[in-house]
């Protein structure tokens, strides 16, 4: 289980815990984890694909049965100890939980006032969507029902984070990466600000979301409960989401 990190935090004491800093390459400091810049890897567009960057680095270089991915301080519910008291995902609990099932995503957020497609357009650059939709079109049709669903929906699962077999994450992560790297050609990220920059981790949560969704026929698919160590801004989220959707897109 891979945990993006881009600054020293407290880790699971589980070994089955992989720390990988993200954006090495552009870092001056060595926190001493794992590298996302060593081997084949991305490491320099950590500022437009976040966690993503460590993704592609296992993708390219890690030898694991089944591989997963969270955050230093968001991690899938569980017994184990993890970071400042809390209790995360365990070894034992990851091989248990794909006994039972094929993928394992983060509980979907339930989006009330809008579909995923228009918060996307409230808080980011809506015409990202369209060079998606025609990407996928593009590249590979059979995801451009699934691609609608989840748009037109109202539910998502966040941050990325997903446990599978190493099968499965081989098609995901082919097939993701292939489809930001041709989007990627017709988006201009570099005009944008900061936060507006995380273009391509933005996308990739969307597009694990399309995955899932056009293969759920044939994949059991389980949603496990996140935690975040440092809690979460539930009101502040909620009332940024309202501002978004008055003034327009965050900036």
């Amino acid at each position: 289980m891979l945990v993006a990190a881009h600054k020293h935090a407290p880790m699971p004491v589980d070994a089955m815990y992989l720390p990988v800093q993200v954006g090495r390459v552009l870092a001056e400091a060595d926190l001493g984890y794992q590298s996302d810049a060593e081997g084949q890897n991305i490491s320099e567009l950590n500022r437009a694909y976040c966690e993503l960057t460590a993704l592609y680095w296992a993708w390219k270089n890690l030898d694991a049965d089944a591989v997963g991915l969270s955050h230093y301080r968001r991690y899938f519910s569980g017994t184990a100890a993890g970071p400042r008291g809390s209790r995360v995902m365990s070894s034992d609990e990851a091989a248990d939980a794909l006994k039972r099932a094929d993928l394992v995503l983060a509980k979907p957020r339930n989006y009330v006032l809008e579909t995923i497609e228009s918060h996307y357009r409230h808080g980011h650059y809506g015409e990202d969507l369209d060079v998606l939709r025609e990407t996928i079109s593009r590249l590979s049709p059979r995801y451009s029902d699934a691609f609608e669903h989840v748009m037109k929906g109202r539910q998502l699962s966040l941050y990325n984070m997903f446990l599978t077999s190493r099968q499965n994450f081989e098609d995901i992560a082919s097939w993701l990466f292939a489809v930001l790297e041709d989007a990627s050609k017709s988006i201009d990220n570099e005009s944008r600000s900061d936060y507006q920059q995380r273009t391509f981790g933005y996308l990739g949560e969307r597009l694990l979301n399309v995955w899932a969704r056009a293969h759920q026929d044939s994949l059991r698919i389980h949603y496990a409960r996140v935690v975040n160590t440092e809690g979460e801004p539930k009101v502040q989220k909620a009332f940024s989401l309202l501002k978004r959707k008055v003034s327009g897109r965050a900036q």
